[in-house]
């Protein structure tokens, strides 16, 4: 009998190194590597999960049209917390079982998330970039973090986690999340507040919402204006929630100080996209969740998960899964 067969094309799995495959191997699976790391188009996908029962996935996109074009896939699972970019319904009635890896990778969104706050802040890229082209400055005018008010637009694992390094600056913390009660938030460590509130008050704004049809491009033009002249924006969620051509215009007419974005609309952002040129913005290409120690944890939380549901028995109970109906026999 041939040996079932996993695609993966998410980068972090190999990243990883050979123990995030070996639940695989245990379960005498073959793991196929891309032919690119994802996000893959449509088209590359079908082609690649040809012969296919699981797949360890980038964000790459899994609809109707793929599932119908790969009828022996089972199992979907994806190396981290989003699952924008698989259509649930879809999944479910094909009888395709979609999981995620939350846990760890929280803290270390979060770590990375406050980094690149401190890093527009007080502008250290810029700092580093000067003395690299051999160059000096007696004084390079920032923004203080210690004391400013952070806003976070989305209160759940990340934003918590976020939440605790601003207190230790002593910063004021609001947040907004409409899934949440005031009561709950502030059990997370912030004060809650309307969207336009938080924006008007905040010296810092992060994002760590998720994509949904009614948080897609929940910073706009309205949204950017609102905010203070001297803010800057972070996005470590998803580029989706940001209208990027807003945002340049924002920056471009100093409505705001600055942004970092590690995650957006398209990725790879294309290399002649205008936001790469934005003196005023900083770009980190999606790696907020990459360290050495949460690659590993997810890609064998992942792989575990892909041998479980191959081999008729329960995921383990460290992953979500997300449509616990097509569990079910058909």
């Amino acid at each position: 009998m041939a040996a079932q067969r996993v695609l993966v094309t998410a980068r972090a799995f190999f990243s990883a190194g050979a123990a995030a495959a070996e639940p695989l191997r245990q379960a005498g699976i073959e793991v196929v590597r891309a032919p690119r790391f994802g996000p893959l188009t449509e088209e590359e996908l079908i082609r690649a999960l040809e012969g296919c029962a699981g797949v360890i996935a980038s964000s790459d996109p899994y609809g109707d049209p793929v599932f119908r074009a790969v009828p022996g896939l089972r199992v979907i699972a994806r190396t981290g917390v989003g699952y924008d970019s698989i259509d649930l319904d879809a999944a479910t009635a094909h009888g395709v079982v979609a999981v995620t890896t939350p846990g760890g990778i929280a803290e270390t969104v979060a770590d990375f998330a406050f980094g690149l706050l401190l890093a527009v802040a007080r502008r250290i890229p810029e700092g580093a970039a000067l003395m690299r082209r051999g160059g000096w400055a007696a004084e390079l005018p920032a923004t203080e973090v210690w004391g400013g008010c952070l806003g976070i637009v989305g209160m759940g694992a990340v934003g918590a986690a976020v939440a605790r390094r601003a207190a230790a600056f002593r910063m004021r913390v609001a947040a907004y999340d409409p899934g949440l009660q005031p009561g709950e938030i502030r059990a997370r460590g912030a004060e809650p507040l309307d969207l336009r509130t938080l924006l008007g008050e905040a010296d810092f704004v992060t994002l760590h919402a998720a994509l949904t049809p009614g948080s897609r491009r929940l910073i706009g033009a309205e949204e950017l204006g609102a905010m203070k002249p001297g803010a800057f924006l972070i996005n470590t969620a998803r580029g989706g929630l940001v209208d990027h051509d807003a945002l340049l215009e924002a920056l471009e007419a100093g409505r705001i100080a600055g942004a970092a974005l590690d995650c957006f609309e398209l990725e790879p952002l294309p290399a002649e996209h205008p936001l790469r040129q934005s003196a005023r913005c900083l770009l980190t290409p999606h790696v907020a969740f990459s360290t050495r120690r949460n690659s590993l944890d997810m890609s064998r939380r992942a792989a575990q998960a892909v041998a479980a549901v191959l081999g008729g028995t329960p995921p383990p109970s460290d992953v979500r899964v997300l449509n616990p109906e097509a569990l079910r026999p058909r």
